[in-house]
């Protein structure tokens, strides 16, 4: 700061003044500055939150596969979800907004998870009578 001073010239008190006055007359922009690039962060992480919080991609206790290694959603929130590593056995937090960036592999439940799907020579739902023993009525 001195050689500064000492290549333009000005006294200490002259230089004091001036930044006191650009401080004092553009300050606002300075500190509005730093809040919008506050504020822009929070808001994409709050809109990135909701998304995944409102979504049904995931669901708590599901079984996923993030880049190859399994993991478990512990807890998804606004701003973040927690999943359990199984291999490791560590928690890793991952910011709402990063989950795009993951490879997110989620294995689907076997025919559609329905037990019984009909096979195409069957026509329609079919028809099941119990049979009962002899001299036992199978209406009751």
């Amino acid at each position: 700061m001195t050689n500064l001073l000492d290549s333009v010239q000005l006294d200490p008190s002259t230089a004091e003044k001036l930044a006191e006055q650009a401080i004092g007359h553009y300050g606002w922009l300075l500190l509005a500055a730093f809040g919008a690039l506050m504020g822009k962060d929070i808001l994409v992480n709050f809109i990135a939150g909701l998304i995944v919080y409102w979504g049904s991609d995931f669901e708590n206790d599901e079984v996923l596969y993030i880049s190859g290694r399994q993991a478990r959603v512990i807890r998804m929130g606004l701003t973040s979800t927690t999943f359990f590593m199984s291999d490791r056995k560590t928690k890793m937090l991952v910011p709402n907004c990063q989950l795009k960036q993951l490879t997110v592999e989620k294995q689907l439940p076997q025919n559609g998870g329905q037990c019984y799907l009909p096979k195409g020579s069957e026509m329609g739902a079919m028809r099941v009578e119990l049979v009962g023993e002899e001299g036992v009525d199978s209406e009751e």
